[in-house]
């Protein structure tokens, strides 16, 4: 029978516990979730028994120390603990999730998995790092291992707060060693769609609604497109949840100034320099700015830098003399207030 079999890991764990008391062994194996996967709290167990959850806590404490002295002894453990290092790899850190997966084929919590854990927690090598707000449940090879990464979170993460703005895996990866590994046990940093990490805060790493789709697909196209098309990429880039509806879309865009509306139903990226406005504002800004009058053709093409209209509607705009003054050689310039 394979070590790693479900059968082996479990006649192991009979094997440990039947050293000790029938309650201390009832404890550990409810808390572990031995006999179906399922873990108890230290209150329900105190309920069942008319003790209070700080004495079932001792009474585990106390079984687990007594199984370590004869884990020490016992080859099976020794095996797993091997087996688990060579699972892990060089990495040194590696996801429970994972572990449970490479070792039974299944991430899902099991008899066969909560024995797994079981075991290796009588182990002195390996090390546990409990879920908490920063990171998902993870094994070390070792205390080293384990400050290791945890440092080497930070230092990503600064990085990334630094940088401001997500960077390609590739880019990462000398940070972070085999980003695979790090994303799965970190809670704050992630990727994307189109292979960027960044922070998961950030939504163009983890999108939490249309706008942000639309942010992202649009900042990947690189143009601005028709709130249609934009849809189109929603749907098509492989966002999780329900398909964007176009007219959604529409709907969502116009309230965000993260868009700017530089055509007939067409969006573009305040990032890339557009400026909210009609075309007879963006007209009126680049007169403005000027320290002479500005051509007929020059306006139209600066315009047509930031707008997808016709030129005849820049020329019709042109024509409001209340605003803007044609000159006699042909030049534009705005009438004073």
């Amino acid at each position: 029978m394979s070590i790693n079999s479900a059968g082996a890991v479990a006649k192991t764990v009979a094997n440990l516990v039947k050293s000790i008391p029938v309650r201390n062994k009832d404890v550990v194996s409810r808390r572990f979730g031995l006999k179906n996967g399922k873990k108890e709290t230290l209150e329900s167990i105190g309920k069942s028994y008319g003790i209070t959850r700080e004495r079932v806590r001792q009474i585990e404490e106390f079984a687990i120390n007594q199984l370590r002295k004869v884990a020490d002894e016992n080859q099976d453990v020794e095996r797993y603990v091997a087996l688990t290092k060579n699972i892990i790899g060089g990495n040194g850190v590696m996801k429970e999730r994972d572990l449970f997966k490479a070792f039974s084929g299944s991430e899902a919590d099991s008899a066969v998995n909560s024995s797994l854990v079981f075991v290796l927690s009588l182990s002195r090598d390996l090390v546990r790092f409990s879920e908490n707000d920063d990171f998902h449940t993870f094994w070390a090879v070792s205390s080293g291992a384990l400050n290791n990464f945890k440092n080497l979170a930070s230092e990503c993460v600064s990085f990334l707060e630094k940088s401001g703005r997500p960077v390609l895996e590739n880019d990462f990866t000398p940070l972070a060693g085999k980003p695979t590994t790090f994303l799965s046990i970190s809670k704050a940093v992630g990727k994307n769609i189109f292979h960027e990490v960044g922070l998961v805060s950030w939504p163009e790493v983890k999108p939490k609604g249309v706008r942000d789709k639309a942010y992202l697909v649009l900042k990947k196209d690189n143009a601005p497109k028709h709130f249609g098309e934009i849809a189109k990429l929603i749907n098509t880039s492989g966002f999780n949840g329900k398909k964007a509806n176009t007219q959604t879309v529409h709907n969502e865009l116009i309230k965000d100034s993260r868009f700017i509306l530089v055509g007939r139903g067409t969006y573009a990226l305040s990032d890339w320099g557009y400026k909210a406005g009609t075309v007879k504002d963006v007209l009126v800004d680049l007169l403005r700015s000027s320290s002479k009058p500005i051509a007929k053709a020059a306006l139209v093409s600066k315009v047509l830098d930031s707008r997808m209209v016709k030129e005849n509607t820049i020329l019709l705009n042109l024509q409001d003399s209340k605003i803007f003054i044609k000159n006699e050689n042909g030049t534009y310039s705005l009438r004073k207030a």
